[in-house]
Formats: structure tokens, C-alpha cells, sequence
């Protein structure tokens, strides 16, 4: 009877297992991490304990836009398509893993494991390459379990995952009425402050070059008038240089021995 009883846990737990796959939904991870949806990109909970019953099967993550989802085929699913391919599909697979390799909280538990989705800028010659998403979407994505091209199990589709879109710079309002009483009073006090210093720089500017520049003088009368250089005063005496008078005597020296 315990035999039984054992046998029929066992069973209804690998059936919970099974089916934890089909009711499995993706989603964009809720973790306190930077950029994990951006206009191009978005980052996944990694699946946990879902796929290790089947170690024998090849995990694909499915990408598609939301509008082709309900023409997909298990015939579009279980023939792995290309990135290069998604301007004609629509929708293309990437992530090619064993089953097995996925973690399991009985194994070895990964709490803060992620899926990135659109890492890379150059697709060329990268077969299912994990480029940036080319459109505004919205996106949807889903986990496939293949043998070859045999479909063995899928999950469900995540909900819509829609990327962010960036503002366009010519509808950002710049009135100064738009602006907050915080941000007003900075740019005034700012102003008046800037005003002061280029205020201090000419007045500083003025007098230093008083006296650099300004060559008068004052009289005993408050009459201005110019200054009148001596040049006598800065003659600087001249005297024979030693070598000089060296070199005289020997010339005479040697006329007196040419006459004689």
C-alpha cells in the first residue's frame, strides 16, 4: 500500500513537472537591474526548474512580433529561423541550449539569472544571431523544446513587451513659464552672480593696467603732465678694453721694428 502511495506521488509530481512547461509564461524580469527594457532591448527571468525532465531536447527562445503570433504554426516553432530573416518573418529563434543545462532550485539555484534579449549590434555571418530589436513592436516571446525539428513542448507566450521609445527633442517644451519657481530663481541668482564677477574682472583689468601703461605724473597743482626723460642720466661710460690696448702697443711695437 505504501508502494502505492509512493508510486502515485511520484507519478503526479513528474506530471505537475510536465505541465509546469505548458504553463510556464516569460516574462521581463521585475528586478532592480539597469536597462533591463530599453528601445531595443529587454531582459527575461531565466526559466528554473521547468526543463530538467527533458535532457534530451534543445531549447530555443522564440521572438515575434505580437501581430504574426496567432499565424505561427508548431511547424514555424519546431524549424529554427534567423535573425537576418525577421524583416520577412517577423518573429526568429535564438538561444539554442540543452534542456539540462537550465537551473533547478534543487540543483543549483540561480535567483538572480537573466535572459538578455538584443545584445548585439552586428548580426553579419553570426548565425541566430541575438541582435538589438529593429522595430518599436510589441514583442512576444516563448520557449520551445525540440528533438531536431520535432516540437516536444513549448510554454505559453509572455504578455506584450512593448520597448521604450525616446522623446523627440522638437516636442520638449523650453517656455520659461514650463520651467519650475526652483529652476527660476537659480538661473536669476546665477545671473546676478556672473554679472558681479565680469563687473569685478573689468575693474580689475582697469586698475592694473593704470600702472603698466599710464606714464604721467601729477604737479604740486592737480595738473596732469607728461614725464620728461633725462637720457644724459642713463649714459653709460665707455673705457678701452685691456685686449684693445694690448693689441695697439704690439702694432707699434712692430712698425718701430720695420724701420729700424
Amino acid at each position: 500500500m505504501d508502494l502505492l502511495i509512493k508510486l502515485g506521488l511520484l507519478l503526479m509530481g513528474a506530471t505537475a513537472t510536465f505541465a509546469g512547461v505548458r504553463f510556464y509564461v516569460p516574462q521581463v524580469t521585475d528586478k532592480q537591474v539597469i536597462g533591463k527594457l530599453t528601445s531595443n532591448s529587454f531582459a527575461l527571468d531565466e526559466p528554473q526548474c521547468i526543463f530538467h525532465q527533458y535532457n534530451t531536447t534543445v531549447v530555443w527562445l522564440v521572438i515575434a512580433l505580437d501581430t504574426v503570433v496567432p499565424s505561427l504554426t508548431p511547424t514555424n516553432l519546431s524549424n529554427p529561423s534567423d535573425y537576418n530573416l525577421f524583416q520577412t518573418k517577423k518573429y526568429y529563434h535564438i538561444y539554442q541550449r540543452p534542456a539540462a543545462t537550465y537551473p533547478c532550485f534543487d540543483t543549483a539555484p540561480k535567483p538572480n539569472a537573466m535572459i538578455p534579449v538584443g545584445t548585439l549590434l552586428d548580426c553579419q555571418n553570426v548565425s541566430f544571431c541575438n541582435g538589438i530589436l529593429t522595430e518599436n513592436g510589441p514583442y512576444r516571446v516563448k520557449f520551445v523544446l525540440l528533438n531536431n525539428t520535432t516540437l516536444i513542448q513549448e510554454t505559453r507566450w509572455s504578455d506584450k513587451i512593448i520597448p521604450l521609445t525616446g522623446t523627440n527633442y522638437t516636442t520638449i517644451d523650453t517656455r520659461i513659464e514650463r520651467h519650475s519657481a526652483g529652476m527660476i530663481v537659480t538661473i536669476v541668482i546665477l545671473s546676478v552672480l556672473l554679472a558681479f564677477l565680469l563687473a569685478f574682472l573689468i575693474a580689475a583689468l582697469a586698475t592694473g593696467s593704470k600702472d603698466i601703461c599710464w606714464c604721467r605724473t601729477i604737479d604740486a597743482e592737480g595738473i596732469l603732465e607728461k614725464e620728461e626723460v633725462n637720457m644724459n642720466d642713463y649714459i653709460i661710460p665707455y673705457k678701452k678694453h685691456n685686449i684693445y690696448l694690448t693689441h695697439s702697443h704690439s702694432a707699434k711695437f712692430l712698425q718701430n721694428q720695420s724701420k729700424m
